[in-house]
This record gives structure tokens, C-alpha cells and sequence, in this order.
């Protein structure tokens, strides 16, 4: 998220606001910067996973310690490796912090999502941790209205805040629905998200795809976001035999991929783990609809209708099938999903954070 996006929400109730945060190199900038007005970065360097974690250590302590001792506000965002080296050093100096958890880690390294040899020690390691933190915080914020509250419930009821971060300006609201798009060349379907690891589904996706054309369906995909896996899933993509409707359209910045989001007839997010997902949300303000999986955040704002479980490929055809032969229908859902978005418009949101940042300075203070 750039500045606009993420900072600003703070930046209205805070004289200065510091990110802290890994960053990787890369060959192509994209997306736009997190630095603004009375808004600096600090790079915490490139480590991923637990070999370069540890391997960078003595660093990395010395940069979190900076930024966990200078803070008059800390706020740390669960899960994550960094965010528990943070809630450590809070708890060697007797720091107080504050809490937002965006994502359940129980999903994350669950055995569907994840490959890793150590996912079920990292599942419990960081289960605990995010438990800890939402007990020991002196404020928590999560991303749902009450999904991952019920998951990891918070000390005090009373300090706590629930919803999303998802950036949607309200003049998105203002244009026509783009819910027809996507008519021409087949039914155009559209998935955003990074291929890091298979938490996101894009296998199950695929393999959806396959089938639906062996039905004599002429739909085809866009998946939008790179990563590590993307090789792999365009091998299965050739080993289904659906390589040439299979469009890897790779990473690219906010605005094009909504304008990308908007070509299409619907977004499908299979995912085995999500908090409340951004990309879903902006698809629906687009007057996209969508059909996505019951995990995290996902079911307080879909209809049944629209929900399956995760890993469920007879599932996911059936509702790719019902809004390719059914254009009313898709219509319909269309108009329903873009009246639930505009919950998440930024005005509204912004009444919220200013009540959230309140209560973060009060905090602060006892």
C-alpha cells in the first residue's frame, strides 16, 4: 500500500508516523511510494523465511529495538516473524504496544496452504504469539468484524476495534458498474494475488478452468501477481491443457490492476488463509462480482450464494458455471456486491481510524 493508501490514515491524528518494514529488491518499481508528509520508512532488510531470519538476526534486532524504543505510539501488525522479534523487545524494555491482526496464521501453515516442512511448528509458534499479543496490547484493531476476534480474543472488549484497511476512494463509487465487461472472447475471469506460497489457491483454480472446458465452457483466466511459484503453476497450467486461456499477467501497480480487474466478468479468490481481503473488495466496488472462499473475513461480507468451501473444486465450478450461463443473475450480484463495498469507502473508513487513533494516543498514556 502506498501513502495515500496506508500512511495518511495516521498522518491526520499523528505529527509523525515511521514504517518499518522489510523491503526486497527488484528489477521493476512498482506500486508507489509509503514515505509523504511527516511519513519515513525504515528498511528492515530482504530476510524471508527462517534461514535468512536467523542468519540476519543481529541486525535486525538493532533496527527493531530503534524503532521499538523510539516510538511514543508502537503498533504492531500480527502475524509475522518481525512482529513477534517486536512484541520481544517490548517485552525485555517494558514497552507497551498496541495490536492489529490482519491475517489468521492457523490458516496460513495449515496443510492445504502450505508445503513447508516446519508449517505445523510455525502454525503453533505463531498462533501463540498472535494470541499473546492481543492479550498483552494495549489497543487491538483486526481487519474483520469479528471472524478473527473470535479466533483471537482480545483481553478487553472495550479496546478493541474491528475493520478493514482496504483503500477505496469514494470516487470509485461514481463510475458505472463495469459488471458486463469480459461478454467478448469467452467469460474472462480475474484472480490478484501474489503466488509466494499455495495459500491463495491458484492451483485449485486452474484445475477449475480445465474442467470447466471439458464441460464446453469457454471460460479463461487472468491471474494478476508473481512470485516464487509462478513457474510452477504455469506447468500445471500446460499439464491441464489450458496454457493458451491461461493468462500470467504478472505484478503490476494499483491503478493498472484495476483497470485490468475491470476488463473482466468475474474475480474468484480460492484461498485457503486471507484477513479481509483488499483485491476482493476493489473488485466489488468496481461493480465485479465475486465468488471466493469461507475463510478469514470473507464470509462477513459475501452471500452464501457466492461462498465455497476451500479446496472444493465441485464447488467453485458449479458457481463459475452458474454466473457464466445466468447474465442476470451476474447482474444482480454484481449490484449487490458494489452496495456492500461502499461500507469500505475511504470516508467512512477514515471516521473509524480517527476514533481507532484516538484511542491509540489515550493508550499510550496510561
Amino acid at each position: 500500500m502506498g501513502y495515500e493508501q496506508f500512511a495518511v490514515r495516521f498522518t491526520q491524528s499523528f505529527d509523525e508516523v515511521r514504517i518499518a518494514a522489510r523491503s526486497f529488491p527488484t528489477s521493476k518499481a512498482l506500486g508507489k511510494k509509503v514515505t509523504g508528509a511527516r511519513t519515513s520508512f525504515l528498511d528492515l532488510g530482504a530476510n524471508r523465511g527462517v534461514r535468512a531470519l536467523v542468519l540476519g538476526i543481529p541486525r535486525l534486532m538493532r533496527r527493531v529495538y530503534d524503532v521499538v524504543n523510539h516510538a511514543d505510539v508502537l503498533l504492531i501488525r500480527f502475524p509475522g516473524n518481525i512482529a513477534m522479534l517486536a512484541m520481544l523487545i517490548c517485552k525485555l524494555t517494558r514497552k507497551p504496544f498496541s495490536a492489529e491482526v490482519v491475517a489468521d496464521p492457523a490458516d496460513y501453515f495449515s496443510d492445504a496452504a502450505s508445503r513447508h516442512p516446519l508449517r505445523r511448528i510455525a502454525r503453533s509458534v505463531h498462533c501463540w504469539a498472535t494470541q499473546h499479543a492481543v492479550h498483552r496490547a494495549r489497543t487491538v484493531r483486526y481487519v474483520t468484524a469479528h471472524s478473527l476476534q473470535q479466533r483471537y480474543p482480545p483481553s478487553r472488549l472495550d479496546r478493541a476495534f474491528g475493520f478493514s484497511d482496504v483503500y477505496l476512494p469514494d470516487e470509485m463509487f461514481e463510475h458505472t458498474s463495469h459488471a458486463e465487461n469480459g461478454g467478448q472472447g469467452g467469460f474472462r475471469i480475474v484472480n490478484v494475488a501474489m503466488m509466494h506460497n499455495e495459500s491463495k489457491g491458484h492451483d485449485l483454480l486452474i484445475r477449475a478452468i480445465a474442467r470447466l472446458r471439458a464441460d464446453k465452457l469457454d471460460v479463461r483466466l487472468t491471474l494478476i501477481g508473481d512470485g516464487v511459484l509462478r513457474e510452477r503453476f504455469q506447468r500445471i497450467a500446460e499439464a491441464e491443457g489450458v496454457a493458451d486461456v491461461v493468462h500470467f499477467a504478472g505484478a503490476m501497480d494499483g491503478d493498472e490492476v484495476r483497470r485490468r480487474v475491470a476488463q473482466h466478468a468475474l474475480f474468484v479468490l480460492p484461498s485457503f488463509q486471507e484477513g479481509m481481503p483488499r483485491a476482493m473488495l476493489e473488485a466489488m466496488a468496481l461493480g465485479i462480482p465475486v465468488v471466493a472462499t469461507r475463510v478469514g473475513g470473507i464470509g462477513e461480507v459475501l452471500e452464501e450464494q457466492s461462498l465455497f468451501e476451500p479446496g472444493d473444486l465441485g464447488g467453485l465450478c458449479a458457481r463459475i458455471q452458474q454466473r457464466a450461463m445466468d447474465a442476470s443473475f451476474r447482474r444482480r450480484e454484481a449490484a449487490s456486491h458494489r452496495a456492500i463495498a461502499r461500507n469500505f469507502q475511504f470516508s467512512t473508513l477514515q471516521e473509524q481510524y480517527h476514533l481507532y487513533c484516538d484511542e491509540l494516543k489515550a493508550a499510550s498514556s496510561r
